[in-house]
């Protein structure tokens, strides 16, 4: 019984501040955050979102408090079919599941990252709606990974169409699963020979694909 009761003085003297808030709207996007550590998520917008959305990389609340946009969360923008563009922070290192599932009216994904983009850890790809990422505005077609990155994570250009060719650099030295999948408009790729692993189905249904190089090692 003493246990008991200690362990709900415990549970009681938890502050609040410790726990996520609930979604509060700002600028016409939903978020939650986590006062420990001053993060914040992208959340579902009851009314759902529509148009050019634009995620920024820091939100201020009430309080005038600061909190980084660090991910966007699971089902954030699903069944959003009048979402037409969506722009993502370098701030942003995962985007949970579904959240961009059903979007069939988004058709462009901005960043202004390539190395950043290259390592969120990405569950549901906006890509895969979209087909075309552009960076600054504009178009990537021609794909240059930049030095300095060591792994494409899985997903990371999942069915983005727009891709007629990929540039990576010697220091990569693995490509995550489904990374490319579904690029359809790539026709050649030549892997260097710092790459040691390729994950499944990193090139799945890339039908425009007549040649690829693939290093010994």
């Amino acid at each position: 019984m003493k246990k008991l009761l200690l362990l709900l003085l415990i549970v009681i003297a938890v502050p609040m501040t410790m726990m996520a808030d609930d979604p509060v709207e700002i600028g016409g996007i939903y978020y939650t955050f986590i006062p420990k550590g001053k993060i914040a998520t992208v959340t579902s917008n009851p009314d759902g979102y529509s148009g050019d959305i634009v995620i920024p990389s820091t939100v201020t609340d009430d309080n005038n408090v600061i909190y980084n946009v660090r991910s966007i969360g699971e089902n954030a923008f699903k069944d959003c079919s009048g979402l037409t563009s969506v722009t993502i922070p370098n701030s942003v290192t995962s985007i949970g599941g579904e959240a961009f599932q059903n979007c069939s009216g988004l058709t462009s994904v901005h960043i202004s990252d390539i190395a950043a983009w290259c390592n969120i850890s990405i569950s549901s790809n906006p890509l895969e709606c979209a087909h075309h990422l552009y960076l600054n505005d504009v178009e990537i077609t021609d794909l240059v990974i930049p030095d300095g990155v060591t792994s494409i994570g899985s997903s990371a250009f999942n069915g983005c169409s727009g891709l007629t060719s990929v540039t990576i650099p010697d220091g990569v030295t693995s490509l995550g699963s489904s990374a490319f999948k579904g690029c359809t408009g790539l026709t050649t790729i030549d892997i260097p020979e710092g790459v040691t692993s390729i994950e499944s189905s990193a090139f799945n249904g890339c039908s425009g694909l007549t040649s690829v190089t693939i290093p010994d090692g």
